[in-house]
């Protein structure tokens, strides 16, 4: 009896396996399918978690002590004029008017900048899986490659860093978004100009890249270069497109005609903005003021002060030496690189820059600070590089900043408690009064102070950050000469040339950003280095992904050249 139980059962078996030969066949046929569902579950997954961990907390905004992001709306809701405050370019501010016009919420603000945040990890892995695409015979097999970008859309969407940028009255909170946007037009435009050429789509790709770039140069200055070196390959390559003369006319016109627009409305509204013409040579001297005392000294020391008195510039130059000291002394922690708290110089209705304006006049004032920065430049080029170069180190660093590992980031109270603050400022006090969403804004504000709203950063995210921020450097010296090589080597593999190509332009994108701010001002703030957190993720893990992609392809090139002298010698021997 067993023994036909036995029997049965193999007979079963052979029946089963001979009516489904091609199993197999059939779960590599649909392999490909389930993935895709797999892949979008995972991405509306992670999505949604996200957006349950940003709108768990509470919506109210934060306040910024720059009054200027907030005011402009504040004076247009409250009966006044839109005006231009403290130099800052009127972009953000205006978005600010209209969601408080349409919405009548403050907390609409957070929820916004949310929704952005959420838009800019979609676009992580549309872009991710757009450059998938640029492999045409790939080593790394295509879940792998979007398990990477899954990866990637995880650590920035569970990072407090886009959270906490999301929650602020502030350009930032928007910045993220359209770096990870600019990044997606660019990848589609090569991806319509030379992997599936279609010249309307490049124009269109195109044209929305070079919007997108001076958008974000507007909204902050620093990305100014970012947004040269994103468009600066669009352009080339429209100019050198064979033909296609009315998509060139359309990229330059359209591009042109909003970038003219946008510019005019700009210099209309900071017409009467005093700050403006200020502001950015206020910053050069405090932030270089070491250098410029030392210039200072200098020129006395060797009599050369024809342009100034004697007498008032050693006055000048003693209080701008006791100012640094004084700074250093109260805030030694603030700027250790470099050496003294440089907003300290021009804050306040005392500081050392209002009292020279009052001596001087607004006029005379001005070409006080440009003469001395400048006249500096000409005489110490060395003392300037160095400044430059000892902040493009913090970025730079074995530890890259853009990446916290902080388990727990607490908002409450000290962060609510700032942001009252800066709302009880007599100015902002008297027109949110007069609103009445302004004044529950208050009440919850003050609320909030005595809370304790915590963002918990996940373990993946944590985990995510600390490999990073350690490999940042390495991956970049590593991967960045190896591109360079494969873009400028003649014969080089078309199928590694352009992701190559993209591996530099997306460093590229936050070297321009940690330049110009290494330049103007000091990347030992934190902010300017948070702010970066988005491009330089995923310039990071695309290099990874290159160098895999190198690593998997050089061996079979190697077996490859290796097995063709056997094949001839084979070939030989029977001929």
């Amino acid at each position: 009896m067993r023994g036909e139980r036995v029997l049965l059962a193999k007979t079963f078996l052979k029946a089963a396996l001979g009516k489904n030969r091609n199993l197999p066949s059939f779960v590599r046929a649909n392999r490909t399918a389930f993935w895709k569902i797999s892949y979008f579950v995972i991405a509306a997954f992670l999505i949604l978690s996200a957006a349950w961990k940003r709108f768990s907390l509470p919506q109210d905004p934060l306040a910024d002590t720059d009054a200027g992001y907030l005011l402009p709306a504040l004076m247009k809701l409250s009966g006044g004029t839109f005006a231009h405050i403290q130099g800052l370019n009127v972009l953000y501010p205006g978005l600010i008017y209209l969601i408080l016009q349409i919405c009548a919420d403050f907390r609409a603000i957070s929820v916004m900048q949310h929704f952005l945040g959420l838009i800019a990890g979609g676009l992580f892995l549309a872009t991710w899986s757009r450059l998938g695409d640029f492999f045409p015979k790939p080593r790394l097999n295509r879940v792998a490659h979007e398990a990477i970008g899954l990866l990637g859309a995880g650590i920035y969407l569970f990072s407090y860093g886009p959270i906490f940028s999301e929650m602020q009255i502030r350009s930032d909170g928007v910045c993220m978004f359209f770096e990870i946007l600019i990044i997606w037009l660019m990848v589609q435009f090569f991806y319509y100009r030379v992997i599936s050429p279609n010249g309307r789509k490049a124009v269109v790709y195109g044209t929305a890249t070079a919007v997108s770039a001076f958008l974000l140069a507007s909204l902050k200055p620093s990305f100014t270069l970012m947004g040269v070196f994103a468009v600066a390959p669009v352009i080339w390559l429209i100019v050198n497109a064979k033909g296609n003369l009315s998509g060139k006319v359309a990229f330059f016109g359209i591009t042109v005609s909003i970038i003219v627009a946008l510019t005019l409305t700009e210099h209309y509204h900071r017409r009467n903005d005093r700050i403006a013409k200020m502001f950015l040579p206020e910053t050069l001297f405090v932030i270089h003021a070491k250098i410029i005392h030392a210039q200072m000294s200098a020129d006395l020391r060797s009599g050369r002060t024809d342009i100034y008195s004697p007498e008032w510039l050693r006055l000048a130059c003693d209080d701008l030496e006791r100012e640094i000291q004084r700074t250093h002394d109260l805030y030694p922690k603030a700027f250790p690189i470099l050496g003294f708290a440089p907003d300290y110089l021009k804050v306040g209705a005392d500081s050392l820059l209002n009292q020279w304006r009052r001596q001087l006049g607004d006029e005379r004032f001005l070409r006080f600070l440009k003469y001395w920065y400048w006249h500096s430049v000409a005489h110490r080029p060395l003392a300037f590089a160095g400044k430059v170069a000892r902040q493009l180190a913090v970025f730079y660093s074995t530890d890259c900043p853009a990446f916290s590992v902080r388990k727990i980031f607490r908002l409450a109270p000290s962060f609510y408690t700032k942001s009252l603050v800066a709302l009880s400022q007599p100015r902002s006090l008297e027109l949110l009064s007069r609103i009445p969403a302004g004044t529950a804004f208050l009440e919850r504000t003050q609320t909030l102070c005595s809370s304790n709203v915590v963002v918990q950063q996940s373990k993946l995210a944590r985990i995510g950050h600390v490999c990073c921020a350690r490999s940042y450097l390495a991956i970049l010296l590593i991967s960045l000469p190896l591109a360079g090589r494969f873009v400028l080597k003649r014969g080089s593999s078309e199928q590694l040339k352009w992701p190559a190509l993209l591996v530099v332009l997306l460093y590229s994108a936050s070297f321009g950003d940690v330049l110009g701010i290494s330049v103007i001002h000091s990347m030992e703030v934190a902010r300017y280095s948070t702010v970066l957190f988005i491009a330089a993720l995923f310039a990071h893990l695309w290099a990874v992904r290159w160098l895999v992609e190198i690593a998997l392809t050089t061996p079979v090139k190697e077996r490859a050249a290796q097995c063709g002298p056997t094949i001839r010698k084979a070939d030989n021997a029977k001929l």
